[in-house]
C-alpha cells in the first residue's frame, strides 16, 4: 500500500511540474516581442559564448556580417541543420559571424556541451540564459535565424543556409548612407529571393 501511495505521490508531482512548465512556456510566448523583420535595425546585445569568449554584436558593425541562429539541442530540424552551418563557418568564417544561440527553453549547459561533443560543431555556441535576446529577437521557434548585414541591418531571416553564398558580397558592404533602412511592410526573404 505504501508502494502505491509513493508512486501516486511521485505521479502528481510529476504532473504538477509538467502543467507548471507548461504555464511558464505559454506565459513566456505571449510575452514575446513582435518578430523583427527584413529592413529592421538588429538589437544590439553581449552574451558570452560557452567558451567564455564575449560575443557583443555591435563590435561587427562595419567589419562583417553577423548570422544569429536560434536553436535548441532538443529540435530535430536544428540537428539537421548543424552540418549546414558547419561548411558555412568551414566555408565563409572570415566573411560572416555564425553564433548559434540556444534559448535555453529545456536546455542547459550540460545538454549544450553534450551537443557540441556529439555533432562536432565548429561554429560558436552562446546559451541564452532566461531567454532575454531570443524574446528580444521575437523568436517564437527553433530553429530561427537571422542574417544582419554590415551595416547592422537585418537582411534575411529564415532561409538563409540557401542564399549566404549568392548575397554574402552584398552583406558585407558598408552603406555609403546615414538613413535609417526603409523597412518595408510584408517584405520576406526567402530561399528563393535576394535580398
Amino acid at each position: 500500500m505504501g508502494r502505491v501511495i509513493s508512486s501516486l505521490s511521485e505521479l502528481s508531482s510529476l504532473v504538477i511540474r509538467s502543467l507548471a512548465l507548461i504555464l511558464v512556456f505559454n506565459l513566456s510566448l505571449s510575452v514575446n516581442a513582435e518578430p523583427l523583420k527584413v529592413g529592421e535595425i538588429a538589437p544590439n546585445f553581449t552574451i558570452n559564448q560557452i567558451d567564455n569568449a564575449p560575443f557583443k554584436l555591435s563590435e561587427f558593425k562595419g567589419k562583417q556580417s553577423v548570422y544569429l541562429v536560434f536553436w535548441n539541442t532538443w529540435c530535430g530540424h536544428c540537428m539537421k541543420k548543424v552540418p549546414q552551418l558547419m561548411a558555412i563557418e568551414h566555408e565563409f568564417g572570415e566573411q560572416v559571424k555564425l553564433l548559434a544561440i540556444n534559448t535555453s527553453w529545456s536546455d542547459s549547459l550540460a545538454e549544450i556541451s553534450q551537443f557540441q561533443a556529439r555533432f562536432e560543431a565548429n561554429y560558436a555556441i552562446a546559451f541564452d540564459e532566461n531567454a532575454e535576446i531570443t524574446h528580444r529577437y521575437g523568436v517564437m521557434g527553433t530553429p530561427t535565424g537571422f542574417l544582419i548585414d554590415i551595416n547592422g541591418v537585418i537582411k534575411q531571416v529564415d532561409g538563409i543556409t540557401h542564399t549566404l553564398a549568392a548575397n554574402i558580397e552584398q552583406w558585407n558592404r558598408v552603406s555609403d548612407s546615414e538613413e535609417k533602412p526603409v523597412v518595408l511592410a510584408g517584405a520576406v526573404c526567402d530561399k528563393d529571393s535576394l535580398c
